[in-house]
């Protein structure tokens, strides 16, 4: 009793072997998983890397002292800054007298700022800051208070802003 090959099985075998070949992936469909794999890996420790910043209040003090300044002398008009145990606000200076910006931009902590006698601004509704088109703003003192954390700045009206986290 001999074993004689079928050339039909052969056949069949063959197509097992092809049907066994096409079960998997081939190296296109791998490496478009990949790169689609490492694409979305990136975004999202992007975004994981940026989380929910938390701003400090000096951070956010020193952004909008920098902008308003920089708007006053750009366009050549007086601006301010209200500074209030809630939060500050900005000012434009106009014919009428000074808007102050219904927008509150709030403290985490707790702010208290100083004007030295004889350096405030004049006025009932001028606002605790006032930057001048020439640069100059009104000398201050300010304190940030925030988690045990005590941080200060200060202008003497015409060097700019001036803090101790610097």
């Amino acid at each position: 009793m001999g074993c004689q090959i079928n050339p039909r099985s052969r056949a069949k075998g063959n197509s097992v072997l092809h049907r066994v070949r096409d079960a998997g992936f081939t190296l296109i469909e791998l490496l478009i998983a990949v790169a689609i794999m490492a694409i979305l890996a990136v975004g999202v420790s992007l975004s994981a890397a940026r989380g929910p910043q938390e701003r400090s209040d000096l951070a956010l003090f020193r952004e909008q002292f920098n902008s308003t300044q920089a708007l006053a002398i750009a366009g050549g008009q007086s601006r301010g800054v209200q500074v209030s145990p809630r939060g500050l606000q900005m000012a434009q200076r106009t014919a009428a007298g000074w808007q102050v910006s219904d927008r509150v931009l709030r403290w985490r902590g707790r702010v208290s700022l100083r004007v030295p006698f004889g350096t405030e601004p004049g006025g009932r509704d001028t606002p605790d800051l006032v930057f001048l088109a020439t640069g100059q703003v009104t000398e201050f003192d300010i304190v940030f208070a925030d988690r045990g954390r005590v941080e200060s700045c200060h202008s003497d009206g015409w060097t700019g802003l001036i803090c101790d986290a610097d």
